[in-house]
């Protein structure tokens, strides 16, 4: 007998009709699809869009909160919500990011050559809309440090054992630390570079710098301040002195960033500091 999987999507102020692509696209591919939405404000359209299509397929499952209480969290209740239904494999997905057919195949194709157990996430080769391919290489197939969240077939076990995701970090670099503690306790990270999920990080505009091609995300204030608080609480929370004295050198080129190619300096390098200053202290 198969194990049970599910696609797990956390929802934040979707457009609607991607999110409806998005689960038309691997619905049919698992057992189930769980969504938790993290207090959109449209949540009615999101009710009436799932009644509307998916109302009576019993393969959805969402679940709302009152509040924005972060990614972490959302992770970890789609994965709570998947092992009350026995499922052993986790997909987990941006609201945007559309699946390709037959991920989910290729994926389980891999176990038939290895051991299972050892796994904790299959991940794709990721191609940015605007970028092309950021992560992977599409003829190969390897083992990784990390990889970022969408489009992880997480094992919901290795999920288990090391107590979810560290829901301190509200957004970014939930992902890392997830991998890095993962490795931690024995298991594998396997790029399957075959299998490419078509992907936008952040807003990337290209600039030239003397010799050198700079390419700039353009994050909001607020999320350069989750990006430099997490890399200091992460590089405390490893203990690793080495890694904190890095995270001041990585504040510097980041500001540097900002100020050369960014809107609203002023702004972000508030956030930028701020930043700091919480993530050395929590």
């Amino acid at each position: 007998m198969r194990d049970l999987t599910a696609a797990g999507i956390v929802l934040y102020n979707p457009d609607i009709n991607r999110m409806n692509e998005n689960i038309n696209a691997i619905i049919n591919q698992v057992d189930y699809v769980i969504l938790v939405d993290n207090s959109s404000e449209n949540k009615s359209d999101i009710e009436a869009a799932i009644q509307h299509s998916f109302h009576s397929s019993d393969k959805v499952i969402i679940k709302f909160s009152q509040k924005n209480n972060g990614i972490a969290w959302a992770l970890n209740q789609i994965f709570k919500i998947a092992e009350a239904q026995g499922v052993k494999w986790v997909l987990t997905l941006d609201q945007d990011s559309v699946c390709p057919p037959e991920m989910i195949e290729k994926y389980i194709k891999y176990f038939a050559s290895t051991d299972k157990s050892k796994i904790g996430i299959l991940c794709p080769t990721i191609v940015d809309k605007n970028a092309g391919i950021i992560e992977g290489d599409v003829y190969k197939t390897e083992t990784v440090k990390r990889c970022i969240t969408s489009g992880s077939f997480t094992s919901l076990a290795a999920w288990k054992q090391i107590r979810g995701f560290d829901e301190k970090m509200f957004i970014d670099g939930v992902d890392f630390d997830f991998c890095d503690r993962l490795r931690m306790n024995g298991y594998k990270i396997i790029r399957i570079g075959s299998v490419c999920l078509t992907h936008e990080l952040g807003k990337i505009t290209t600039h030239r710098f003397l010799f050198k091609t700079v390419k700039v995300q353009n994050h909001s204030a607020l999320r350069k301040y989750y990006i430099v608080r997490n890399r200091f609480y992460l590089s405390r929370k490893e203990k690793k002195p080495f890694a904190v004295i890095k995270s001041f050198f990585f504040v510097i080129k980041f500001s540097a960033t900002i100020v050369l190619y960014e809107k609203n300096r002023r702004k972000k390098l508030k956030a930028v500091f701020k930043g700091m200053c919480d993530g050395l202290k929590l």
